[in-house]
């Protein structure tokens, strides 16, 4: 699992939690001895807490985590916790705060359609319209496809790209 992943390649002991909150949200009581009921629902929902969020909190504490991750997830992996991610507020969580990361590292930006950057080329001062006249209908029509494939990556493609 992608969170497992987070977790297994961190050096802070914290990390190491996860396993044993998974069992102290289902069976509060193992190896303790309950007094009060308010103590179990307590024990309960801490682990539970910690379960679904330990790995975000990992995530933050990787001096480089894009980098310090990059190639240790599978495909599968990436593929799962991105569906996920769609669904599962903890997920979708991490999600955003991957996205956030990686756009604060790398330049993410692409130019729209309407920011174009126009080169002029040194033209016959005598004629300085002669190319306008002979520009085509259908040249105009295909350089607006070109700037509709240019459209921004997704936040998917972004995981994608910088993860896997």
């Amino acid at each position: 699992m992608f969170e497992e992943v987070i977790l297994e390649n961190s050096s802070d002991p914290i990390a190491k939690i996860f396993k044993s909150a998974c069992r102290a949200s289902e069976k509060p009581d193992i190896g303790v001895d309950i007094k009060k009921k308010a103590a179990y629902f307590v024990i309960r929902d801490c682990a539970t807490l910690t379960k679904k969020y330990i790995a975000t909190h990992i995530w933050g504490t990787y001096t480089d985590p894009v980098v310090e991750l990059k190639g240790k997830f599978t495909s599968n992996e990436v593929k799962d916790f991105l569906t996920r991610a769609k669904t599962n507020t903890e997920s979708k969580l991490l999600k955003k705060i991957i996205i956030a990361d990686i756009k604060d590292k790398y330049v993410v930006h692409q130019l729209s359609s309407d920011e174009t950057t126009t080169v002029f080329d040194e033209v016959d001062d005598n004629d300085i319209y002669s190319y306008y006249e002979e520009y085509q209908d259908d040249q105009e029509d295909g350089d607006e496809e070109e700037g509709e494939s240019n459209s921004p990556p997704t936040d998917d493609d972004l995981i994608l790209k910088y993860l896997f």
